[in-house]
């Protein structure tokens, strides 16, 4: 492992998104103080299933309740590598569900967030997240899942 990637001062999380999709179009949001369009969900808390944490980010950030949903895909490797506004640097794992089923409106529920907006596949935006941009466009392209990279 390269002086860039020693696990001295390094933090390791799971993040737990969902592809919300409705008339074929994707739900992305835009964090506050943030440019790129990301997918709703967040970071694991210690002890929660993947699931439990997906579906707790979504109701959190979207008010949206989620009923079910497949895995779409996870991410490992060195696109995981990040380094945070902070400075600090990590390996942010990514584990991605799918759903067309899920119930209430969308609203932002906190700060933390400051647009939701459903996009055709036809018209994403091009400021998506880096780590989970591939997804996006995986989604777009109805690529076989789940998507192991």
């Amino acid at each position: 492992m390269s002086d860039n990637h020693s696990l001295q001062n390094q933090i390791l999380t799971i993040s737990c998104g969902v592809i919300i999709e409705k008339e074929n179009k994707i739900l992305l949001q835009r964090p506050a103080g943030e440019t790129n369009w990301c997918l709703p969900g967040g970071i694991m808390e210690i002890g929660e299933k993947y699931e439990e944490a997906a579906k707790r980010n979504v109701l959190e950030q979207t008010a949206l309740t989620i009923e079910s949903m497949k895995l779409f895909g996870m991410q490992s490797g060195r696109d995981c590598f990040v380094t945070y506004r902070n400075g600090d640097k990590g390996f942010n794992l990514q584990v991605i569900f799918h759903t067309t089923e899920y119930s209430g409106k969308v609203r932002i529920k906190d700060a933390a967030n400051r647009e939701h907006r459903f996009y055709p596949k036809t018209n994403l935006p091009k400021n998506l997240n880096p780590q989970q941009k591939a997804f996006i466009i995986d989604w777009k392209d109805n690529k076989e899942t789940p998507i192991v990279n």
